[in-house]
């Protein structure tokens, strides 16, 4: 069956191309649509990210999105994808630019992984496994005392250093540098909760971000370590994730590392249900092609 690749010059127009099938499985696919959808609504200034499909006689059989150095992310609902992320690899190999590291569902990224290191003679090995979860109701759980309130830029240091934090601990070498930019982008945007316990003196932060046409995904949940196992975090992440249902989302979604299984067990508890395993891969000693 004939491939046809095709790449797009805007965000809108790539979500134009694969909204109406991605969107059919919204919350297995938000982290391509998530990602797109808030490139396309942002003001900010930025270069255009790589934004291409595969398709064929059946219709849209892969897509990929890549921001900068920021993984390349690639979706799609076929069981077999092998031919699709050989082409996409041909492509980004002769034209670029070039990821760094990819992240797709377990049984479709390897084949990327595998083309990839084929075509370029870079090694491709195994960064992370992680866990996509779907929220649709909070379960209840013993009260943590408390309450979540939004972060303001009162809390702008605070929020900076925890993010940096959060980020060294869950990713390492790929943490961003640039937290505390983040930290106050967020915080304007009313993206940032902070759990407070009853002398009203923050303990755990969560985010929300990447609101799809039905569902919002929390993130950047961290617990200082010396105010760890009291339940903050849980009480944070239930109580953030029922705030998000009643403002009118379907569902929450959330990716965790599944490596900490405390972290994934906190959710579990929540209400949160496994969705897909994906993989992170690194592509070599790489940089970005412009």
């Amino acid at each position: 069956m004939p491939l046809r690749l095709t790449r797009f010059e805007t965000a809108a127009a790539f979500l134009d191309a694969v909204r109406p099938i991605l969107a059919e499985h919204e919350a297995e696919h938000h982290l391509v649509l998530g990602v797109a959808e808030a490139f396309a609504s942002s003001s900010e200034p930025r270069p255009a990210p790589f934004m291409a499909i595969v398709e064929d006689d059946d219709g849209l059989a892969l897509a990929a999105w890549m921001d900068g150095s920021h993984p390349l992310l690639l979706a799609s609902d076929r069981d077999d994808v092998t031919q699709a992320t050989h082409a996409m690899a041909a492509l980004l190999a002769e034209h670029g630019p070039t990821p760094a590291r990819v992240i797709g569902v377990i049984g479709q990224v390897e084949t990327f992984a595998d083309a990839w290191t084929r075509l370029t003679g870079r090694p491709a090995r195994v960064a992370m496994r992680q866990r996509a979860y779907r929220l649709d109701e909070v379960e209840p759980n013993a009260p943590t005392p408390g309450q979540l309130r939004v972060a303001t830029m009162d809390d702008l240091e605070l929020v900076a250093t925890w993010t940096r934090a959060f980020e060294i601990e869950a990713l390492g070498p790929l943490a961003s540098p640039e937290h505390r930019h983040a930290a106050e982008r967020r915080i304007a945007a009313r993206a940032i909760y902070l759990w407070c316990d009853e002398d009203t003196v923050a303990r755990a932060m969560a985010g929300a971000v990447r609101p799809t046409a039905h569902g919002i995904a929390v993130n950047s949940v961290y617990t200082p370590r010396e105010w760890r196992g009291r339940g903050y975090a849980t009480a944070c992440v239930a109580e953030l994730s029922r705030r998000l249902l009643g403002a009118g989302f379907r569902f929450c979604v959330l990716y965790t590392d599944l490596s900490n299984p405390t972290s994934n067990a906190i959710y579990i508890r929540i209400g949160y249900r496994p969705v897909h395993d994906f993989l992170m891969y690194e592509l070599g000693d790489l940089t970005i092609r412009e």
